[in-house]
């Protein structure tokens, strides 16, 4: 059973320990995320949060370098972080401007699943098809210049 869901609804749709898929996209469609997890409410939750703290500068490194920059709660957050085109009207480099992003700017599409290796069956499907604005490295994505 497919779920379409807000940011806000996560506690009250997902029960506790359900693993499945889920796919992160804007409002207007453009897909941004899939991902899998044993706990899907956990890992949408740290979505969500989208912490500062979740990012952490490698020692020696500079905040400009995707590679220097480790994620450790949500890649999620360090994808939009490095996204300046994505949402103009948003400042994703802080945790504010990423979670009213993903508060008023997107929603969840969560397939729950029997088991974690059928989440991760699924997604490695989706993956494959493509289509997905986040995947593999972290990039940064610059504003268009304006003419």
């Amino acid at each position: 059973m497919l779920l379409t869901i807000r940011f806000s609804e996560i506690e009250a749709r997902i029960a506790p320990g359900q693993p499945g898929l889920y796919e992160i996209r804007t409002l207007s469609g453009e897909k941004l995320k899939v991902g899998m997890a044993k706990d899907l409410r956990d890992r949408l939750v740290a979505h969500r949060a989208s912490r500062q703290s979740g990012l952490r500068l490698k020692p020696g490194g500079d905040w400009s370098r995707p590679d220097d920059v480790d994620s450790k709660k949500s890649i999620l957050a360090k994808h939009l972080y490095y996204d300046e085109a994505i949402a103009p009207d948003y400042d994703l480099k802080t945790e504010a401007g990423r979670r009213a992003f993903l508060s008023e700017a997107c929603i969840i599409l969560v397939e729950p699943t029997n088991s974690r290796q059928r989440a991760r069956d699924l997604e490695k499907k989706r993956e494959d098809r493509g289509g997905f604005r986040y995947f593999g490295d972290v990039v940064i994505r610059r504003r268009p210049e304006p003419r």
